[in-house]
């Protein structure tokens, strides 16, 4: 808990200290490389369990269905807010 103090700290200096704006093309960028990390990690770890490799067919069905009942849901959900509060405005 107390990294997670640390951190915010020593991000809260530099962003009260530097110009406003500096950080926009920065932050882009970190987001993608930190994303980037995340996954790659993720993947290490999920192909280093050999029981998970056995199991990962399973695995991607269920994600698929889930992925895919998201997809829909959320489509339906976005047409049914279009109908309720408008669509374009001019």
């Amino acid at each position: 808990m107390l990294y997670y103090a640390l951190a915010v700290l020593a991000g809260l200096v530099p962003a009260l200290l530097l110009p406003q704006g500096w950080f926009l093309n920065v932050r882009k960028h970190l987001f993608t490389a930190s994303l980037v990390a995340l996954l790659f990690l993720m993947g290490v770890g999920l192909g280093s369990d050999p029981q998970i490799i056995g199991k990962l067919g399973k695995f991607g069905i269920v994600s698929f269905v889930i992925a895919l009942s998201s997809i829909v849901f959320s489509v339906i959900a976005v047409l049914i807010m279009v109908r309720l509060f408008g669509g374009k405005q001019k």
